[in-house]
C-alpha cells in the first residue's frame, strides 16, 4: 500500500510521541497516536505513558480541546500500533474509534500477539472505518522491537553491554588478582556515564554475575540522567553470595537467580542450573516476572557464556583510548553482527571513548 507524504509525515510524529514512553510503558509497546482534521490540522495526540494506564488513542482524545470535537466524524487518526480490541487493565481502544467512527484509521503494525492481531482493525473496519495499515512498519518494527521478540519468543530482549580498553582488556587485574571488595575498574571516562545510564533506563532489567558482585560492588542503578533504574537480577547459580551482600541488602525488588539446593534471603528468586543452559533461564524470568528485556553488565564470564550460546540481540559496548598491557580480556564481537537500521547510528563519541551497538545476525528490520 502506497502511503501520501501527509501520512509519513503524521506517522512520525506519532512514532515520536511514542518515544516519550521509553522509560516507562514496559513490559507494553511504545505507542504513539495523532488525530488530525480534514484540513490536515493536528487536533488531538498522545502516546502511552506507563504500564496500567491509558493508552495512547485515549490519551490523544482526551487531549482534543472542545471546539474541535465536531471536527472528529472527519478525522484521520493515526496509530503506530494496531488499537488494542481486547479489556486488559484499560478498555479496549478500538471500541473508542468504533464509537467515535472517524473517517480514516492508519495503522503503523499490527498487534504482533496471534491471539488478538487483525481483531482492532476488523472491528473497525465492520463499523465502516477505513482502515489502511503498514505506514512506516519497518521503523516501527525496530521501535517496539523488545514488545514483538517477547510476543514471538516468550523471553526478553538481551542486550550485552561491556566496556573495554583500546587494546581489548575489561581490567587491568587479571582474574586471580580481582579480590572480592575491590571495586570496580574504570575503563570508560565520566563523559560516557549518562550515555551508560541511559542504556541502563531503556531495558527492564539489569543482571551481573555473582564474581561481578562480589568484587566490584556495583550500584547498578540510573543516576546521571532522570529515568527510573532496571531490576536487579543477581547471576548466582552456586550460591555464592551472603545474605549481607549490599545488592541483597539495598534492593527488595532484585531476583536472586539461584540454584534450587542453597537457600537465599531475597524475597524473589528464580531457580537455575548452568547445565539448563540460558535459553530456559531467560524463558523463566520471562514467565515469571515479564521481565521484557535485560541488559547483562558482565563479568566477562557471563557475558561470554551469553555471546557462545547465542542468547543475545544487541551489543553494547564501549572502547576507551587508553591501552592497558594486560588483564582481564574483553569478549570478542561476533563476527556477522548487523548495524541499527534506517540509517540509525550504530558508532558514536562520547568524549575520548567510542561505542558501537551491534546486532545479532539473526535480525533484519526491513
Amino acid at each position: 500500500m502506497t502511503f501520501s507524504a501527509a501520512d509519513i509525515r503524521f506517522m512520525r510524529t506519532a512514532m515520536e510521541l511514542a518515544e516519550h514512553g521509553q522509560f516507562t510503558a514496559a513490559p507494553n509497546p511504545l505507542v504513539g497516536c495523532v488525530i488530525v482534521s480534514k484540513a490536515c490540522r493536528i487536533i488531538g495526540q498522545g502516546w502511552h505513558k506507563a504500564y496500567g494506564g491509558p493508552h495512547a488513542e485515549v490519551e490523544a482524545f482526551e487531549s482534543i480541546a472542545p471546539e474541535d470535537k465536531a471536527l472528529l466524524s472527519e478525522s484521520t487518526w493515526y496509530v503506530t500500533l494496531e488499537p488494542c480490541n481486547h479489556e486488559g487493565k484499560t478498555p479496549a481502544c478500538a471500541a473508542l474509534i468504533e464509537r467515535i467512527k472517524p473517517k480514516r484509521v492508519v495503522i503503523g503494525m499490527m498487534d504482533s500477539n496471534p491471539a488478538v492481531t487483525g481483531g482492532g482493525m476488523e472491528r473497525l473496519r465492520r463499523a465502516g472505518v477505513a482502515v489502511e495499515e503498514g505506514c512506516l512498519a519497518g521503523e516501527l518494527a525496530w521501535q517496539n522491537r523488545r514488545f514483538f521478540w517477547n510476543a514471538h519468543e516468550k523471553r526478553p530482549w538481551v542486550v550485552l553491554k561491556w566496556a573495554e580498553s583500546s587494546d581489548g582488556f575489561m581490567d587491568g587485574r587479571p582474574s586471580a588478582r580481582r579480590l572480592p571488595g575491590a571495586g570496580g575498574f574504570p575503563i570508560t571516562s565520566e563523559a560516557a556515564r549518562p550515555m551508560t545510564h541511559a542504556w541502563r533506563a531503556l531495558e527492564q532489567g539489569i543482571a551481573v554475575g555473582a564474581g561481578t558482585a562480589l568484587i566490584d560492588e556495583p550500584q547498578l542503578n540510573v543516576r546521571s540522567i532522570e529515568a527510573p533504574s532496571p531490576r536487579i537480577i543477581l547471576l548466582d547459580p552456586d550460591g555464592c553470595i551472603g545474605s549481607k551482600h549490599t545488592l541483597l541488602l539495598r534492593n527488595p525488588s532484585l531476583i536472586h537467580v539461584i540454584g534450587e539446593t542453597f537457600a537465599t534471603t531475597a524475597t524473589h528468586t528464580c531457580a537455575w542450573r548452568v547445565s539448563e543452559g540460558l535459553d530456559v533461564l531467560l524463558e523463566r524470568l520471562y514467565a515469571q516476572f515479564n521481565l521484557s528485556s535485560l541488559l547483562i553488565e558482565g563479568g566477562a564470564s557471563v557475558l561470554n557464556d551469553f555471546l557462545k550460546q547465542g542468547a543475545w540481540n544487541e551489543v553494547k559496548r564501549w572502547t576507551s583510548p587508553v591501552a592497558i598491557g594486560s588483564g582481564l580480556p574483553a569478549p570478542a564481537l561476533p563476527e556477522g553482527t548487523l548495524p541499527l537500521p534506517d540509517g540509525r547510528a550504530s558508532a558514536g563519541r562520547a568524549g575520548e571513548d567510542s561505542w558501537q551497538n551491534r546486532l545479532h545476525p539473526r535480525h533484519a528490520f526491513d
